[in-house]
């Protein structure tokens, strides 16, 4: 189990709907779009994890079992300082 960002990973999503930085709207109601959290855009439920996420997760899953990971943003202009 990894810890990213405060949410919990059993294992690597195989699909943005089962990430649990995925959020749908409304209350049960079926929609096939979401929202990620992390990138803060716009998904399909059913695809796969984008390749971005999908090297965060592996490079997560290779981290001891337990670990707490942060992701932060880098705010840094291209070759220059924040």
């Amino acid at each position: 189990m990894i810890t990213i960002n405060g949410k919990t990973f059993d294992d690597i999503p195989g699909s943005c709907a089962t990430c649990p930085f995925f959020l749908l709207p409304g209350n049960g109601i079926q929609y096939d779009t979401g929202f990620c959290t992390i990138f803060e855009e716009n998904h399909k439920t059913w695809i796969n994890p984008p390749r971005r996420c999908m090297k965060l997760f592996r490079k997560a899953f290779r981290m001891p079992e337990g670990s707490r990971l942060v992701i932060v943003a880098d705010e840094t202009e291209e070759g220059g300082e924040p």
